[in-house]
């Protein structure tokens, strides 16, 4: 039963592409979940990172560094301590900050 589910399953996932690519709002939604932050919000990713001005790309680069180091269990002066799921958060915050710049330089280059 588990063919028949699977079969199912991905019959489903196939007839939602091709709607959601009908759809070219759809389709940025289905496309955007797709990214590593999933549907972390711009302002959560500000708040992960502790940043306000995203434009300063020389503090952020920084920030996400340090957080990045904080959290390594590698490193030596963390004595074993640090967390994978807080590095990931870090990098999807990284991310999704990057993807809103992306947006906003489209954007100025439409206008």
């Amino acid at each position: 039963s588990s063919g028949i589910n699977a079969e199912y399953g991905g019959k489903a996932f196939q007839e939602e592409y091709l709607a959601a690519k009908q759809d070219p709002e759809k389709w940025m939604k289905a496309t955007s979940i797709s990214r590593n932050f999933g549907n972390m919000s711009f302002d959560e990713a500000k708040k992960i990172l502790d940043v306000e001005d995203v434009d300063d790309k020389e503090a952020l680069e920084a920030k996400v560094e340090r957080l990045l180091q904080m959290n390594d269990k590698k490193d030596p002066k963390n004595k074993g301590c640090g967390s994978k799921y807080i590095q990931d958060k870090v990098l999807n915050a990284k991310e999704r900050i990057e993807f809103e710049l992306e947006q906003r330089q489209e954007k100025r280059a439409e206008g």
